[in-house]
C-alpha cells in the first residue's frame, strides 16, 4: 500500500478573470505534469449556490518531497489572478473502499490509461478510436499514426463527429486527454480510454507518428 499526497485548492476569483485563469492553469498543469513524481490533476467547478470558491483544484503526487520541489518550476507561483488556499495531506488509502471498477470503466467519469502500445495494437485491430486532442498546429506537427483529430477546445460539440464504440484520447504528456475522456463520459460515451503518457510517451516506446 502506498502513501500519496493530495493538494487541494479551493479558489477565490472573479468570474471575468476565470477564464484567464483557467488558461494559465492549462499550461502549468503541463509543466507540472514533466516534474518527478507527479500523477494527477484536475479542476472543478464548484456547484454549491453562494460558495466563495468557484474553482477548485486537486493534485495528485507521488510525496510531498515532490510537489515542494515542483513548486519551483510552477509557472503560476507568484500570479494575482486569483486568491488561491492550498491544503495538503497524506493518503494511505481511502476512507472507505472503492467499488472494484470493470476493465476501461473508467471509474465513473474518469477514463481508464491505456498503455500506448496497446492503444495502438486496439486502434489497428479496429477495436476502438484514437482521438489526439491537441490543438490544430500541434497535430499538424505531428500526430499518432492512425488517429483522428478533435482538439479539446471543440469538445464537447464535436463528439458527435466521432465513431461509435471504444475511444482511446490521446494528447501531449496525458493531461489534456484525461479531461477529453471525462467529458465524453458526461455525454454518455461509453468504454472511454486515456493513453497513459501521451504522445511523449507514445514516442518513446517506437511507435509510428505521422
Amino acid at each position: 500500500m502506498e502513501n500519496r499526497h493530495v493538494v487541494i485548492i479551493p479558489i477565490e476569483i472573479d468570474e471575468e478573470k476565470e477564464g484567464a485563469y483557467l488558461a494559465a492553469w492549462q499550461v502549468a498543469a503541463e509543466v507540472m505534469a514533466a516534474q518527478p513524481g507527479f500523477l494527477r490533476t484536475y479542476m472543478f467547478r464548484t456547484i454549491v449556490p453562494g460558495s466563495t470558491f468557484s474553482l477548485v483544484n486537486v493534485a495528485e503526487w507521488e510525496s510531498a518531497a515532490h510537489w515542494e520541489d515542483a513548486m519551483n518550476a510552477c509557472p503560476m507561483m507568484g500570479q494575482r489572478i486569483a486568491v488561491a488556499h492550498p491544503s495538503n495531506y497524506e493518503v494511505i488509502r481511502t476512507v472507505l473502499p472503492a467499488t472494484e471498477q470493470g476493465p476501461g470503466s473508467g471509474g465513473g467519469h474518469t477514463p481508464a490509461d491505456l498503455p500506448p502500445a496497446e492503444a495502438r495494437r486496439r486502434a489497428v485491430d479496429g477495436e476502438l478510436t484514437l482521438v489526439d486532442v491537441r490543438e490544430d498546429d500541434e497535430w499538424a506537427a505531428c500526430h499518432p499514426d492512425g488517429a483522428v483529430h478533435a482538439a479539446l477546445s471543440t469538445l464537447p460539440a464535436s463528439l458527435a463527429d466521432l465513431p461509435d464504440g471504444p475511444l482511446a484520447f490521446i494528447c501531449r504528456t496525458g493531461n489534456r486527454s484525461v479531461q477529453a475522456g471525462a467529458q465524453a463520459m458526461r455525454a454518455g460515451r461509453s468504454s472511454v480510454h486515456s493513453v497513459a503518457g501521451g504522445l511523449e510517451a507514445w514516442e518513446a516506446a517506437g511507435l509510428p507518428v505521422g
